[in-house]
Order: C-alpha cells, then sequence, then structure tokens
C-alpha cells in the first residue's frame, strides 16, 4: 500500500508544480559595434585557424609547455575542485524535488510475556515538499547556473594561463636574444678599448678617449646584468605557471627568431558574448540571481508537504499487523517583521548589480580586442623601421670601425656608432616581441 501512496503523491505534486515566479531572463540590452576600429596595419586573414593560437607561433618546444602548464598548473587544479564542489551544491539543492523517506528499526523480548515472545517493529516516514510556486525548482537552477559559472571561470582563468605562459616563454626568447646581442656589443667595446689602450699608450690619443670608452664597456656590461636577471624573473614565472620549482625548470632552447608572427581571424564584437568565458560566467551568474528572485517570492505564499507514516509490528511466530497514514501540512507565512519582502528586495537588486557588470564586462572585452589591436598594429610599424634602422646602423658601424683602424676617423665616431647598432638591434628584438605579445592579447582577447 506504501508504494501506491507514495507514486500518488508523486502524481499529485507533478499535477500541482507547474508554476514559476522567477521572472523571464533577458540578456541586457547593448549596442552592439558593427566592427574594429584598429584594422589598418594588423595582418588578417579570411579564414578561421584550426589551430590553437600558441601552436601558430611554430614551436614545439612551446607546444610541450603549454601542455605542462594545462595538466599541472595548480590554479587550474584548484579550479576544477571548486566546479566539483558547485556540482555538488547543485545536486544537494536538486534533492528538494524528491521525496524524503527515513526509516527505524527494533526489536524487544517482552519477558512478563508466558510464551516469552519476542517481537520486531518497522517504522517508516515519507515527507514531499510539493513545488507549487517552482522555489525548489528555481533553487535547482540557480545552483545549475552557478556552477556553470564556475565553470566558465575555470575556461576563463584557462585561458589566461595559456596566454601568460606564451608570453613568459616568447619574453624568455627575446631575453636570450637581447643577452646575445649584448655579448656581441660587449665583446666588440672590449676589442675598441684595447685598441684604444694601445693608442693612449703610443701617445696617438689622450686617456680621454680610454676613460670613455672604459665607461662605455662598464655599461655594456651593466645593461648585460640587467638582461640576464629579467631572464631568469621570466623563468621563474614560467615555472610557477607550470607547477614547478624554479630550480627544476629547464631554460627554452629554442631560436627567437624561428617563431611566427601569425595573420589573425578577426571575428566580429557581437561573437565575443559566446567565444569569451568571462561573459558566459557573468550570464550564468544573472541567470542564477534571475532564479533567486523566484525563490524570494514563493517565499510569500503557501507550502504545501504531503507526508505519509507507516509502522509494522510482528511477533515471531504470528501475523504481522500494519498501519499507514497519509497526511498533509500546508504553511503559510502570516507575519516575517519584514524578513520575506527585505530577502526579495535583495535578491532583486543583486539581480540589477549582476546586470550592470554583466555589460561591463561586455564592454570591457571590447576594450581589450581594441587595445590588442592598437598594440599589434604599432608594433609592426615600429617592426619595418626597426629593420631598417638594424640595416644602416650595422652598416655606419662597420664603415668606423674599418676607417678607426686605419687611423682615418677618431674615436667619438666609433663609439657613436657602436652605440646606435646596440641600440638598433636590441629595439629590434623587443619590437619583435611586442609584435608577439600583442596577438597572444589579442587572441586571449578574442577568446580564442
Amino acid at each position: 500500500m506504501g508504494k501506491y501512496l507514495v507514486n500518488g503523491m508523486v502524481l499529485f505534486s507533478l499535477a500541482l508544480s507547474g508554476c514559476s515566479l522567477a521572472p523571464e531572463f533577458q540578456r541586457p540590452q547593448m549596442v552592439m559595434p558593427g566592427g574594429w576600429s584598429n584594422v589598418s596595419g594588423v595582418g588578417l586573414k579570411s579564414e578561421q585557424s584550426t589551430l590553437a593560437f600558441w601552436q601558430e607561433l611554430g614551436s614545439e618546444e612551446l607546444n610541450r609547455v603549454i601542455e605542462a602548464a594545462l595538466a599541472q598548473n595548480l590554479d587550474l587544479e584548484a579550479a576544477l575542485h571548486r566546479i566539483e564542489q558547485a556540482r555538488a551544491q547543485a545536486k544537494v539543492a536538486g534533492s528538494a524535488l524528491y521525496p524524503s523517506i527515513d526509516a527505524s528499526t527494533g526489536a524487544s523480548r517482552t519477558y512478563q510475556d508466558p510464551n516469552n515472545s519476542t517481537a520486531a517493529r518497522g517504522l517508516g516516514s515519507i515527507s514531499y515538499e510539493v513545488d507549487l510556486w517552482g522555489k525548489n525548482r528555481n533553487q535547482l537552477a540557480a545552483a545549475n547556473h552557478r556552477a556553470d559559472a564556475t565553470q566558465y571561470d575555470r575556461d576563463a582563468l584557462q585561458l589566461i594561463v595559456v596566454s601568460d605562459t606564451a608570453t613568459f616563454y616568447t619574453q624568455v626568447l627575446s631575453l636570450n636574444e637581447r643577452i646575445r646581442i649584448a655579448q656581441n656589443n660587449l665583446r666588440n667595446a672590449e676589442e675598441v678599448l684595447r685598441i684604444t689602450e694601445a693608442r693612449f699608450r703610443a701617445g696617438s690619443i689622450s686617456g680621454l678617449e680610454v676613460s670613455q670608452q672604459r665607461v662605455a664597456v662598464n655599461n655594456f656590461r651593466a645593461a648585460l646584468t640587467s638582461l640576464t636577471e629579467q631572464r631568469s624573473t621570466n623563468l621563474n614565472a614560467l615555472a610557477i605557471l607550470i607547477g614547478q620549482a624554479p630550480q627544476n625548470i629547464p631554460a627554452p632552447k629554442t631560436d627567437f627568431s624561428s617563431l611566427k608572427i601569425p595573420e589573425v581571424n578577426l571575428t566580429p564584437p557581437a561573437s565575443l558574448l559566446t567565444a569569451r568565458p568571462d561573459i558566459e560566467s557573468a550570464e550564468a551568474s544573472l541567470r542564477a540571481a534571475n532564479a533567486d528572485i523566484g525563490i524570494a517570492r514563493a517565499a510569500f505564499f503557501p507550502s504545501l508537504t504531503l507526508g505519509i507514516d507507516a509502522s509494522s509490528a510482528a511477533g515471531f511466530g504470528h501475523p504481522a499487523a500494519a498501519a499507514t497514514s497519509l497526511a498533509a501540512n500546508i504553511l503559510t507565512p502570516i507575519f516575517t517583521g519584514g524578513r520575506l519582502t527585505g530577502n526579495l528586495e535583495d535578491v532583486t537588486a543583486r539581480q540589477k548589480e549582476l546586470a550592470a557588470q554583466y555589460q561591463k564586462t561586455v564592454l570591457i572585452s571590447f576594450q581589450e580586442v581594441e587595445d590588442a589591436l592598437a598594440a599589434l598594429r604599432s608594433n609592426n610599424e615600429q617592426a619595418v623601421l626597426s629593420d631598417e634602422s638594424v640595416r644602416e646602423s650595422q652598416n655606419a658601424y662597420d664603415i668606423a670601425k674599418a676607417r678607426f683602424d686605419a687611423g682615418a676617423v677618431d674615436y667619438l665616431n666609433l663609439l657613436e656608432t657602436q652605440r646606435s647598432l646596440y641600440v638598433a638591434q636590441d629595439n629590434q628584438v623587443s619590437i619583435t616581441q611586442g609584435q608577439l605579445a600583442s596577438f597572444i592579447q589579442l587572441r586571449k582577447a578574442l577568446g580564442t
């Protein structure tokens, strides 16, 4: 009989549970730009790439480093456990949609009975809250949306991790190249110092030129020390991203000049609403807040709980006796001192706050794309100029060095061409790194 009552309770509750007081969800209205502004001077391609953005840079070593970051990054691992917590909370929220069944059993021996009989007793109760106003369903919906937001937060974090990993990796490679340039210029400066000191001893130049070149050598050495420190700092940061101690990470070996600067496929601004996980997270949180309003509204209305209490007693060797009762309990709020009203006002204000945050998240995403496009365009333009500057500076230095060796030019001319070549070469590498960094930031801003 109990089975039929349970089935009847569920069917009855389903018939009554057709109402939800949550407002219909709508994305906040926003004006979508038709396109992007800073596209001139940016290498664009029409077809969508099938590769992850870091794979387009053309470094197998970088691919392995990214794989290590995805597998070992501790922030991503912590985010995964936050997802597990959110899914567990959704499971708890969903339990209210099902009956609650409790049971207890006991046995006793009655010594006063002439037959010294033994009796066993079973007690059970089933209760079920009929979801008349959609409160329980909205609780489950809110929990599921918050779990979705947690998943999107992890996706956003993963995009940050791979972007930072690629950026630090390329920075280490660029610093390797800048250190190589600094070492070459230091050797050249030391060679000039050697010649200058020899000419000073021969009496052909004064001590002023010797002192100036010694200062130049010291400046090159100081620059080399600074670059080495920067490389160590970036390498340490890269180690943390891949979940390793800085002492254990091997230095990247790829030649900086082998990295490619890919063209970019630009998607329309409206596509960011579904491409960027931070926007999707903001929307999921907004949907959860929408369901919270339904929960708060339902609290103003009566709640109906159905219950079954069953008991049975059996003496060993005697027929069993059983009893079952069905009860219904209606609870109606009468006076709560403003608690229900305050709660509704609270969740409504929270929903409006999240709507504003959603709109700001979308606007920031547009800004980040435009900033990355502007940076990429600027670096591309600077790259053309820096290539020409390196060629001319190298030519000027070669001519000045040959004339200085032959005694045809004075030391100051050589010193100036030497300094200009170093600056031009160092700037060239920095600008190339800027191109790579702005490409990475653009793909991150596009959510791809």
